[in-house]
């Protein structure tokens, strides 16, 4: 869990000049999304001003959002709408949507079958995907899903339109990337392809660097704003 600042008094002049605004702005945003509600506040901030996504925007002189941006392993995710282009991303819940919710959770839900995406622990609502993705689920749902499966289906470019919460819609897509590694942590790397992770599929090994590094190449998942 991140800590971005240690206390009020190890913050330079210029962050410290905001202290007061920031205290007010953090306290009015979250009394207007939560109001009296401490799971609530919980939920969508974390109560401690050092570890608090929000408060430390706001000490660095940014305006909230109009609403709660998707989160990050439970941390605000400003990026994702502040910053443009297509944005990696790693975890996805693939397995889990369309399969029944227990009778609890169903009513609170409303559906009684998971209808998100979970994309880093926080569910996005799917509006729509193409013919590769629902094929994609449905080998998922097969209980002969393989990894050669899973790197061909990454190959026919699967792609679904997802929303959270009012936001505007975003396109999850496939899209080719570069990492790099030291000749000694190769092997372990490789392995990683071996797992149920769609970061690494269709990995290859591209050139050596001239810093001692190998260069790979893999399919993995982005976020998009659709246009």
């Amino acid at each position: 869990m991140p800590t971005f600042f240690q206390n009020k008094d190890s913050l330079p002049p210029e962050l410290l000049a905001r202290w007061d605004r920031a205290v007010a702005e953090y306290d009015r945003v979250l009394q207007g999304i939560c109001g009296d509600s401490d799971a609530c506040r919980l939920l969508f901030y974390n109560a401690t001003r050092e570890k608090s996504a929000l408060f430390w925007r706001l000490l660095n002189g940014k305006d909230p959002l109009p609403m709660p941006p998707p989160t990050r392993y439970s941390y605000p995710w400003y990026g994702i709408i502040e910053d443009p282009g297509a944005h990696q991303v790693g975890s996805i819940g693939f397995h889990a949507y369309g399969k029944p919710l227990g009778q609890q959770l169903a009513e609170i839900r409303g559906t009684d079958r998971e209808d998100r995406l979970f994309i880093e622990q926080c569910g996005w609502a799917v509006l729509s995907r193409n013919a590769a993705a629902q094929d994609m689920l449905e080998r998922l749902q097969s209980d002969e899903f393989t990894l050669n499966d899973q790197n061909r289906l990454m190959a026919e470019s699967p792609e679904w339109i997802i929303q959270y919460g009012k936001w505007q819609a975003y396109r999850l897509f496939v899209q080719r990337y570069r990492r790099h590694t030291l000749p000694r942590f190769l092997e372990d790397t490789l392995k990683l392809v071996d797992k149920s992770s769609w970061s690494w599929t269709n990995t290859v090994m591209i050139c050596e660097r001239d810093d001692g590094g190998i260069e790979l190449e893999s399919d993995g998942w982005f976020l998009e704003k659709v246009s």
